[in-house]
């Protein structure tokens, strides 16, 4: 990627982390410190590496997304809105609490297959889609972005032995490896690394970047329509839970975090500065 564009893009995970803001704060409830953590993985897949047509949404025309890390959705609300996969109403119809959409309709929503939980369920579902894909033969690609405390999850590494036995390398996985639980640091709860070691292990082809490079993440992601390797990807994206709001990041207990009061005029001055 050449300079010009790391920078749009860079500015683009910027305008989306002021506009998950303006959306939860309103309805006053979120993850924030979960979602912007993978701020930049989503603009890297959204604006970079997938393949779809927004004006065109149909349901084989594209790429697939499975965000099994269901707590960080909500930033996929303002990049479905600036994409032009929703409108603006739809976004606020969708995800006011108590909304038709949000409760039933989350799983049919145009820009990505699938977030929720119980955690541990995303993988599962985008490694027997990339099986259905690879059985007709069809070339499009499945990504799946994953928590890394989601990774304690027994569900998750039984995904990941079918996917490397049966040679799913048209299935990239992207784990959000801020190294925090909901409620504590990874390695303090029940360590995980060596962590790209376990991938490996498993028989998958592992990359380590900076999780909030989005030239990194471009790269890592560079030449996966023509790998010759028959193994799945798995990127390790070293990030920070809680990018951008100084205040939150690193801090246990603060999953479930959003602003409220005072505590939002200084959370879009801290945004603003990053």
């Amino acid at each position: 990627m050449n300079k010009i564009r790391i920078e749009e893009l860079n500015r683009k995970a910027h305008d989306l982390r002021i506009r998950f803001l303006d959306i939860f704060t309103a309805l006053g409830y979120g993850h924030l410190t979960t979602a912007y953590s993978e701020t930049e993985i989503l603009v890297a897949l959204y604006y970079e590496v997938m393949q779809y047509d927004a004006k065109d949404w149909k349901e084989d025309n594209h790429d697939f997304l499975f965000m099994s890390k269901g707590h960080g959705a909500g930033m996929i609300y303002p990049i479905l809105e600036d994409v032009g996969l929703i409108t603006n109403e739809e976004l606020h119809d969708m995800l006011r609490l108590g909304g038709n959409a949000f409760i039933s309709r989350k799983f049919f929503l145009p820009g990505f297959e699938f977030y929720g939980g119980s955690l541990g369920m995303g993988l599962g579902m985008a490694a027997g889609l990339a099986y259905a894909l690879k059985m007709n033969r069809d070339n499009k690609m499945v990504f799946c972005v994953l928590g890394d405390a989601e990774c304690y999850e027994g569900s998750i590494w039984e995904a990941v032995l079918f996917a490397a036995h049966n040679q799913l390398n048209n299935l990239i996985v992207i784990v959000d490896r801020n190294y925090m639980g909901c409620s504590d640091f990874t390695e303090n709860m029940c360590r995980l690394e060596p962590f790209d070691d376990k991938w490996k292990a498993f028989g998958w082809e592992t990359k380590k970047v900076d999780g909030h490079s989005i030239g990194a993440l471009v790269d890592a992601m560079g030449q996966i329509r023509a790998r010759i390797t028959s193994s799945p990807l798995c990127i390790v994206a070293e990030t920070v839970k809680g990018k951008g709001l100084d205040s939150v990041s690193n801090i246990p207990l603060m999953h479930g975090y959003m602003p409220s009061g005072k505590d939002i005029d200084e959370a879009y001055e801290n945004v603003k500065l990053l």
